[in-house]
């Protein structure tokens, strides 16, 4: 029975050109990725943005030239570089390369998922959909890599299928090609692994209007070795080698060894099944000698060892941040404890003060009581003493009586004082208004410099005059105010 050899996920080592990152990386450095490396090994740059960035390219370059080991040297050392500039962004962008380089390498799924997990967790930070969609992708291929041959557990597939679903939902809110033509052709290796092959061929359909727009070749390989090997894996061999065939015509323009490896392989294959031998053993020549010169089992150690170190580093940084925490921790629980007691010391002042304020508070409340009794008892009086003030009476140098509860006002005429009463008598007697004036009650007003008036006897005001009960008018000065 025909071995079913599921497509690699090629496209998992593409360039994500929607990401800021990613535009360090022109198609001049694609197709000339050694004299890139030579250059910019030239430079003296040691530090800073253009080191890191440096750093980044030639760990790409060297990624195009399928040798992981060294191109996940470069990518830790950007990323390092670009944590110590706090550029977040590159940092954690860099973290999807580094996994890309380590994921490519043979039973990567014992090197875990941390450089992922980093970068799957900015992206839900920010939101942000292209992001989201390549790290969905890259679960979803872990989950694919579960599936049994057999398909004994149908679960599996579909967990896969889910987490494709939700890279496409991201990946159709951007506007970039690249991660959709890879979602749609994932998804359509996915269908070839469930069997499911004239959907496979539907996706990868899908894919390749997309990868068209690019322009891309590398892509368009991608796409028709997919295209083969579904193909191949349902058994129908000789439209598999059309396809086969027509991605080796494609000039790639980086990832050449391990790809035309995986082709050659399959090609082999391919012609072994149609019993073309002279064929076959001419791309098992071509395999072989690709695979002599990659060196498989030594980059998977290198890798390897270059990740075990940098996890080694990082939780070596996270517990030595553990640590600094931990002794903060003290030094804030010192603190909190001389806060806690002055906090005490402040209650306590508090209280005490609230007492005496609510003491004094009381003790002004009663006095303020007292104060408004008398207050009160002061006002009755002066009542009284108004009321006999008003029943009292002047006595004239004449001997006669004038009450003042009758005298209704008093006029000032040269030396004398003209007093006129409510009987109609008019009363004069020698003096000055402004002695008689300190002797009178407070009903008595003075409204003009020649005149007083008894306000119990004022029937109306004016601006000019006062028209009193007899019906008489005295005028009245700017300034004077009735109260």
């Amino acid at each position: 029975m025909k071995q079913k050899i599921t497509f690699l996920f090629l496209l998992s080592c593409c360039l994500s050109y929607g990401q800021s990152l990613s535009a360090l990386i022109t198609r001049n450095i694609e197709a000339n990725p050694d004299s890139t490396i030579v250059s910019l090994k030239k430079l003296a740059v040691k530090s800073g943005s253009d080191y890191a960035k440096n750093q980044y390219i030639i760990g790409k370059c060297y990624a195009f030239l399928n040798k992981e080991d060294f191109a996940l040297i470069h990518f830790i050392n950007a990323k390092k570089e670009f944590d110590k500039l706090k550029n977040i962004e590159f940092s954690k962008d860099i973290a999807l390369d580094a996994y890309l380089v380590i994921s490519s390498q043979e039973n990567y799924n014992k090197y875990g998922t941390s450089f992922l997990d980093e970068y799957y967790s900015y992206a839900l930070k920010n939101n942000s959909d292209i992001r989201l969609a390549y790290a969905y992708s890259e679960y979803a291929k872990n989950a694919h890599d579960k599936i049994d041959e057999n398909l004994k557990d149908q679960r599996v597939p579909d967990n896969a299928f889910k987490l494709f679903s939700k890279a496409l939902v991201h990946a159709k809110k951007t506007n970039d090609d690249v991660i959709k033509g890879k979602v749609y052709g994932n998804i359509g290796t996915l269908m070839v692994t469930w069997q499911k092959y004239n959907m496979a061929r539907s996706y990868l359909d899908s894919a390749g209007i997309y990868i068209n727009r690019t322009g891309d070749r590398f892509h368009l390989f991608a796409n028709n070795y997919s295209y083969a090997n579904s193909y191949f894996t349902e058994g129908r061999d000789k439209e598999a080698i059309v396809y086969f065939l027509k991605a080796e015509k494609i000039q790639l323009p980086y990832y050449k060894g391990k790809s035309k490896r995986m082709l050659y392989k399959k090609i082999a294959e391919t012609f072994d099944y149609l019993n073309n031998n002279k064929e076959r053993r001419e791309y098992e020549k071509k395999h072989d000698s690709l695979d002599s010169q990659i060196k498989d089992m030594e980059q998977n150690a290198v890798v390897h060892e270059i990740n075990t170190k940098y996890e080694v580093e990082k939780k070596d940084r996270q517990i030595n941040a553990l640590q600094k925490i931990k002794m903060k921790l003290i030094q804030n629980k010192i603190v909190f404890s001389i806060l806690l007691f002055l906090v005490f010391l402040l209650a306590l002042y508090s209280f005490i003060r609230w007492k005496k304020i609510d003491y004094n508070k009381k003790r002004l409340e009663a006095e303020k009581k007292d104060i408004e009794i008398e207050h009160t008892k002061t006002v009755e009086q002066l009542e009284k003493v108004k009321q006999l003030v008003i029943e009292d009476h002047l006595i004239l140098k004449n001997k006669s009586k004038i009450y003042l509860d009758k005298l209704i006002y008093i006029k000032a005429e040269d030396h004398y004082l003209n007093l006129v009463s409510t009987d109609g008598k008019r009363n004069f007697i020698r003096g000055k208004l402004s002695h008689l004036v300190t002797e009178l009650p407070p009903n008595f007003v003075k409204c003009h410099r020649s005149y007083v008036v008894n306000k119990n006897y004022i029937k109306s005001v004016s601006s000019k005059t006062l028209l009193l009960t007899n019906f008489e008018e005295v005028p009245v000065s700017r300034s004077f105010k009735l109260e």
